[in-house]
C-alpha cells in the first residue's frame, strides 16, 4: 500500500520574505552570508584614519548583509520585523523589533536605523543601549565605584538593577546653575564635577562630552575623578575622515551662535532648554585625552550578529588612567 506524505515537505502557497515569514528569510540570508563561527561579537581598535580604512573594507560583508535585509524588508512593505538574536540585558534570546523609526532614505528606499533600533520587547533597549550595558557589566567587579553620566535614560535603570551602587547624574548644559537637584533628578556640571579626586573605578558617558564647549576640561575631570587603573567607556559624535574636531557651535556676544546648522540634544532637567551640540570630534580627540593624563585612549568599532549589534561601524571609546 503506497504511504502518502501528510503535509509537503516544501508549501508552495507562500512567499517566504513577506509578512512574518521575513523572519525567516533573515535567518537563512545571516547563514549565507556567515559561518557560525563568524557571528559572535567582534571588536577592532582603531587609533588613525588607516585603521579606520582597514576595519571599513575588511567589514563590506556586513554591509551587504545589512542591504538584503534592508531591501527583503522593502519588499514586503511592512513596518516592522524582527531579528531574532540575545539580548545581554535581558541575558536570553530575544525578537529585537526593526522598523523605519530614526530611518535614512537611499533612492527612495527607507534604511533602519541599525544603532537606534532592534528594540528589545522586554527591556526596551536599542541596539546602542545594549552595547553600552553589556560594556559596563563586561567590564565591571564586584566592589568597584561606577559614574554614569545620565540618570533619567532607561540605561540607567538596566545598570542600577544590577549594581545598586552605580551614582548617575544628568548635565543640564548651558542653562546649569550649580544645582545639585532639581526634581529629584542630580545635577552635575561635567566640567567641575563635585565628587572626591579618584572616586570611581568606571565612568561610562553617551553622547555627553560634545554638550560643553570645553569638552578639554570635562575630559580632565574625567580624568581627576577616576581611580589608578579606571576606565572611561564614552561614546560621541565622531567624523572617522576628520583628523581635528569641528565646532559646530560657539557662544558669542549676541548668543549661541551655529556655524553649521542647529543641532541640539533634549534636555531632561530643563526640557523647554535643549542642549546644543557644539563639536564633532575628530582623531585629535585621543591625542587631547592623553594631554589629559590618561595613558592611552582608542577607538574601538564593533559588530554582533548574535547579539544583534549592526549599522555602519559602530564605534565607542576608551580612555584608560
Amino acid at each position: 500500500m503506497e504511504k502518502k506524505q501528510e503535509e509537503p515537505l516544501m508549501r508552495r502557497d507562500i512567499t517566504y520574505i513577506k509578512g512574518v515569514q521575513l523572519e525567516e528569510a533573515v535567518e537563512i540570508t545571516r547563514h549565507c552570508f556567515f559561518r557560525d563561527d563568524e557571528m559572535g561579537l567582534v571588536e577592532r581598535v582603531i587609533r588613525n584614519p588607516e585603521d579606520f580604512k582597514n576595519v571599513y573594507g575588511e567589514w563590506i560583508r556586513y554591509w551587504n548583509f545589512e542591504r538584503c535585509l534592508t531591501e527583503m524588508h522593502a519588499y514586503t512593505g511592512k513596518e516592522m520585523f524582527y531579528y531574532y538574536g540575545n539580548c545581554a540585558v535581558c541575558n536570553s534570546p530575544q525578537p529585537f523589533i526593526v522598523d523605519y523609526q530614526f530611518a535614512d532614505e537611499e533612492n527612495g528606499t527607507k534604511k533602519p536605523n541599525w544603532r537606534e533600533r532592534l528594540v528589545c520587547p522586554n527591556c526596551g533597549c536599542n541596539s546602542r543601549e545594549r552595547f553600552l550595558i553589556h560594556k559596563i557589566f563586561d567590564s565591571y567587579k564586584a566592589g568597584q565605584k561606577v559614574l554614569m553620566y545620565e540618570q533619567c535614560s532607561n540605561v540607567f535603570q538596566k545598570v542600577s538593577r544590577e549594581i545598586p551602587s552605580v551614582c548617575g547624574f544628568e548635565y543640564p548644559g548651558d542653562c546649569y546653575r550649580g544645582e545639585r537637584e532639581v526634581n529629584g533628578i542630580r545635577c552635575e556640571n561635567i566640567c567641575n564635577m563635585n565628587f572626591p579626586d579618584e572616586e570611581f573605578e568606571l565612568l561610562a558617558a553617551s553622547d555627553v562630552f560634545v554638550l560643553t564647549y570645553d569638552y578639554e576640561k570635562a575630559f580632565a575631570e574625567a580624568y581627576r575623578v577616576l581611580k589608578p587603573g579606571g576606565k572611561l567607556i564614552f561614546t560621541v559624535p565622531f567624523d572617522g575622515n576628520s583628523m581635528e574636531t569641528a565646532r559646530r557651535a560657539e557662544m558669542t556676544e549676541q548668543g549661541l551662535v551655529y556655524r553649521a546648522g542647529e543641532w541640539s540634544y533634549g534636555n531632561p532637567v530643563v526640557p523647554e532648554q535643549p542642549r546644543p551640540v557644539y563639536q564633532v570630534f575628530g582623531w585629535d580627540m585621543l591625542d587631547i585625552l592623553k594631554k589629559c593624563g590618561f595613558t592611552d585612549a582608542c577607538g574601538k568599532v564593533y559588530y554582533g550578529l548574535k547579539e544583534g549589534y549592526l549599522g555602519y561601524l559602530p564605534l565607542y571609546f576608551e580612555a584608560y588612567k
